[in-house]
C-alpha cells in the first residue's frame, strides 16, 4: 500500500498575500532582511493513506478435508444471518436411513408385542418431542444470544419479543406432544413401556447426534453482510486455514488508517477525521475517531524500512453506500483545529537561555523581544504572545 505522512502547520486561509519580504534601512546604513507579522487561520493535521473496511467482518476456512457439495451465495451478494454459505459432501444421510430402520425394526418387535397398541404412532409421537426438544435448545440458545446483543444496545426489543414467543410456542407444544404420547401408550404394561422407551430413546439420540453432525458440514453466515471475497468452487477441497468466503457488514462501515505510532499518539477519540481523495470526487468531513487499536505493529516501508505503526479507525456509517470496501482513500485527522494566529517565518526565531526571541525593528533599529511560540512546520511558526500584527521581524542581517 502506498503510503503517505503529513505533520503540516496548515494555512486554511490566506493571510492577505501571505507573508511579506523586503529590505528595511536602519539608520546607520544598515539593510535587513525582514518580514511582517501577519494573521492567518492555523491548525494541525496528520495524514495517510486509509482503505475501507467494516467494524463487522466474518472469515470462513478450509481444512483440506472436506469437499464443497454446493454453494449458496456469490460475490457481492447480500446474505442474512443464519443463511447457509456452503455444504460439503457427507455420508450422513445413509447413517440416517440407518437408525430409520432400525426404528421400523422396533416397531414390528413391539406390535407383536402389544396386540391392538398402533406402535407406529407411538414411534412418531416419541420423535416428534425429540425433534421439539431439539429445537427449544436451539432457540434458547438463540434467545440468550439476541438478549446480549439487546443489552447492548443491537438489535431491537421487538426482535427479542419474537424469539421468547418462539420458546413459548414450542413450549406449548412440547406439552401437546407429550399428552398425545401418553395417550397413545395407553395400555401398554410398564416394563414394556421402559424397556420400548430406552430403546427408542437410544436410536433418537444417535439421530440427533448426526444431525448435530451435519452442522460440521454446513457453514451458515452469522451476520447480515455482503460477499467480499469468495475463493472455492463446487468440488473444491479448500487447503487448510485458506480463508474461502468473507461477509463484511456495510452498516458498520470504517475507514482503517494505520499511523507511525509517533503520530497515532496524538490521536484521541471523538476527534474530527477527513476524507479527502480529488481524483474520486470524495471530500468528506464529518467523520470522528471510533479508536485507536491497543497494539502496534512493524511493517516495512516502500523503501525496505521498518516502520513502527499504529491502526486508527474512523467511523463513516452515514456514507456507506458512497464507498466500496477496500477503496484507498487520502485520510486526515485534526489534532488542532484551526483558529486564528499571528505567523513569522522560522528564520526570525533564535533560542537563548531556554526562551525564544527575535529582532523587531522599532524606529529603524533592531530590537531584541522574547516571545511565546506555538506549532510549526517547516517554514513558519505561530506567535502566541510577544509580537503584535504588522511589526517587522528581522529574518537575517548584513551590513551595507
Amino acid at each position: 500500500m502506498k503510503k503517505k505522512l503529513v505533520i503540516a502547520l496548515v494555512i486554511f486561509t490566506a493571510v492577505a498575500a501571505g507573508i511579506f519580504y523586503f529590505l528595511t534601512t536602519g539608520n546607520v546604513g544598515k539593510r535587513y532582511n525582514t518580514a511582517q507579522v501577519e494573521k492567518g487561520e492555523v491548525g494541525r493535521f496528520i495524514q495517510d493513506t486509509g482503505r475501507v473496511s467494516s467494524m463487522n467482518i466474518r472469515k470462513y476456512y478450509g481444512d483440506s478435508v472436506k469437499k464443497v457439495e454446493s454453494l449458496n451465495v456469490k460475490l457481492g451478494e447480500h446474505v442474512k444471518n443464519g443463511q447457509l454459505l456452503i455444504k460439503y459432501e457427507d455420508d450422513l444421510d445413509f447413517e440416517v436411513r440407518k437408525v430409520e430402520k432400525q426404528i421400523e425394526a422396533l416397531e414390528a418387535t413391539y406390535s407383536s408385542a402389544t396386540s391392538g397398541i398402533d406402535i407406529e404412532n407411538i414411534n412418531s409421537a416419541k420423535i416428534e418431542i425429540s425433534r421439539i426438544k431439539g429445537n427449544i435448545e436451539l432457540a434458547t440458545k438463540n434467545k440468550d444470544r439476541i438478549q446480549e446483543l439487546y443489552n447492548n444496545g443491537a438489535v431491537s426489543l421487538v426482535e427479542l419479543e419474537q424469539v421468547q414467543n418462539n420458546i413459548v410456542q414450542l413450549d406449548s407444544s412440547l406439552a401437546v406432544a407429550q399428552n398425545n404420547y401418553n395417550q397413545l401408550i395407553k395400555g401398554v404394561s410398564e416394563s414394556t413401556r421402559k424397556k420400548y422407551e430406552a430403546e427408542i430413546d437410544v436410536l433418537l439420540l444417535t439421530l440427533e447426534s448426526i444431525e448435530r453432525r451435519r452442522e460440521n458440514f454446513q457453514v451458515f453466515s452469522d451476520i447480515d453482510g455482503i460477499a467480499t471475497e469468495f475463493n472455492t468452487f463446487v468440488g473444491d477441497i479448500p487447503l487448510a486455514g485458506s480463508m474461502i468466503i468473507e461477509i463484511q457488514d456495510p452498516n458498520a462501515k470504517v475507514v482503517l488508517v494505520d499511523f507511525m505510532v509517533e503520530d497515532a499518539l496524538l490521536v484521541k477519540p471523538h476527534m474530527r477525521a477527513l476524507l479527502v481523495e480529488q481524483s474520486m470526487g470524495v471530500n468528506i468531513d464529518n467523520l470522528k475517531i471510533n479508536r485507536i487499536f491497543p497494539k502496534a505493529f512493524i511493517t516495512m516501508s516502500e523503501l525496505g524500512v521498518e516502520e513502527n505503526r499504529q491502526t486508527v479507525e474512523i467511523g463513516i456509517y452515514n456514507n456507506e453506500e458512497e464507498l466500496p470496501f477496500g477503496l484507498e482513500l487520502n485520510t486526515r485527522v485534526i489534532i488542532d483545529e484551526a483558529e486564528e494566529s499571528l505567523l513569522i517565518p522560522k528564520d526570525a526565531v533564535y533560542a537563548k537561555n531556554g526562551s525564544k526571541y527575535v529582532e523587531v525593528i522599532e524606529n529603524g533599529e533592531p530590537v531584541e523581544r522574547r516571545i511565546e511560540t506555538g506549532i510549526e512546520d517547516g517554514s513558519h511558526i505561530v506567535v502566541k504572545q510577544g509580537l503584535t500584527e504588522g511589526e517587522e521581524v528581522i529574518l537575517r542581517y548584513m551590513e551595507d
